[in-house]
């Protein structure tokens, strides 16, 4: 018990790291998921996220800064699981099958839809973080001068260098 409640903290402060993303609600109505093409620096690995919320249902979101929808979808799981342990407890005393059934249905289709999700959560908060991160930085960009202009009588080709600082 120590050791999922160690496992459990550890999982949630992980998950509070995020990287000044807003939430998931909001950003998927500004990005588009299949409009995402992983660069350098992305801080979420969708298919880390994906892999991650197979094996545990919320955890990819959770690790995406998506603490709350994470543990919506890992108590949805959790919930599926104890109908199937509680199933094969009344299975002693009749023919329960039928709930064994769709208790183990739930938890795949928890585990599916918690994996999909993950991924599109990743992608959005990377493409929201890409954006962020290009709105509040500083750019210089130096670059070569040459140019010719007509004074009259004689061309006169000045050479130098430019700077463009947006912020």
């Amino acid at each position: 018990m120590k050791r999922f409640l160690l496992l459990f903290t550890v999982l949630v402060g992980f998950s509070l790291m995020s990287v000044n993303a807003q939430t998931y609600k909001i950003n998927r109505l500004n990005y588009d998921y299949r409009m995402y093409v992983p660069e350098f620096g992305d801080p979420y690995d969708p298919t880390l996220m994906g892999v991650c919320s197979f094996f545990i249902p919320g955890l990819g979101q959770m690790i995406s800064g998506e603490v709350g929808r994470g543990l919506s979808f890992l108590g949805g799981y959790v919930a599926t699981v104890l109908v199937t342990g509680f199933s094969t407890v009344l299975i002693e005393y009749g023919e329960p099958y039928i709930v064994t059934l769709v208790g183990l249905a739930g938890a795949l289709g928890f585990a599916i839809t918690s994996t999909i999700d993950a991924v599109k959560v990743a992608k959005v908060n990377n493409l929201y973080i890409r954006d962020y991160r290009k709105s509040n930085a500083l750019h210089l960009e130096f670059a070569p001068y040459i140019g010719q202009f007509n004074t009259g009588n004689q061309i006169v080709t000045p050479v130098g260098m430019s700077i463009c600082i947006s912020f």
